[in-house]
């Protein structure tokens, strides 16, 4: 038998890591031509390890976007809490302010 082309596939399925009931599956599919004189046995190992390495490598890149997004995000939530708690603080203090001048009008105006 003369072997001529290979093919080979890998995938990985892995769960996300912020997100119930969520899979990602990265695959890929490579094919080789062989020329006379090749070793088919090599060149399938050689081509899945190559399939192989290119799935993992793009599942890490894909963890890595993933939990970057995931922390933009977070950092984005504080923010908005900080700042509705920031406009909270300010306008209870100009509230306090504006009680304090009705009940001590005298006093008020001395004090900066």
């Amino acid at each position: 038998m003369n072997i001529t082309t290979i093919t080979v596939r890998a995938g990985r399925t892995f769960n996300h890591p912020h997100e119930q009931y969520s899979n990602l599956r990265p695959e890929v599919e490579m094919s080789a031509t062989l020329v006379d004189g090749d070793d088919a046995h090599f060149a399938v190992r050689e081509l899945q390890a190559k399939a192989e390495a290119l799935v993992e490598q793009h599942k890490q890149h894909l963890l890595e976007a993933i939990e970057d997004l995931y922390q933009s995000a977070q950092i984005e939530s504080e923010l908005a809490n900080l700042e509705e708690s920031l406009s909270r603080a300010q306008a209870r203090m100009e509230e306090l302010r504006r009680r304090k001048t009705e009940l001590l009008p005298e006093t008020s105006t001395a004090t900066p």
